[in-house]
């Protein structure tokens, strides 16, 4: 991500508007909403945090299924049905490690004002533990059902 403003860095470390910006540099599928796809490698200067998505190296399929191919796509965030995270990426462990990248000003911030957290802030950070923690439940889930079917 570029510059960005204040409203932007609010969308990316709070919504899930910072899935592009995880995905920098790997070959992605985007469902569109008029039931087309474009598939292509996100470009790391082309995204921002109001999920607008430059693909370099872009397919775009049609709804007969065919294709044509584009050196550069540029995707509008109120075209996006769903964006296929490729399988080797554990979307868990990169969402943590890049919410700690991203906050770490913050932190900074906090300490240095040396007051309590906003509501705005607690609300976030709640946010952000609720959803990690679904995700690893979810995870514990598959692993323990999964070893029970084997063991049947």
């Amino acid at each position: 991500m570029q510059k960005a403003s204040g409203k932007e860095i609010y969308l990316v470390t709070n919504t899930l508007n910072c899935v592009p910006c995880l995905l920098n540099g790997a070959s992605v599928l985007i469902d569109l909403r008029n039931e087309q796809s474009v598939a292509g490698r996100i470009n790391a200067t082309g995204t921002d945090g109001y999920m607008n998505i430059h693909l370099v190296e872009a397919v775009f399929i049609d709804r007969n299924g065919l294709q044509y191919p584009f050196d550069e796509f540029m995707v509008r965030p109120r075209m996006i049905r769903q964006i296929h995270i490729p399988a080797y990426i554990e979307a868990e462990s990169a969402l943590r490690e890049w919410l700690a990248h991203v906050c770490r000003p913050v932190k900074k911030v906090q300490q240095s004002r040396k007051g309590k957290m906003t509501y705005k802030e607690k609300r976030a950070k709640l946010r952000h533990n609720e959803v990690l923690n679904e995700i690893q439940k979810l995870k514990q889930d598959q692993a323990s059902g999964g070893s029970q079917k084997s063991t049947n």
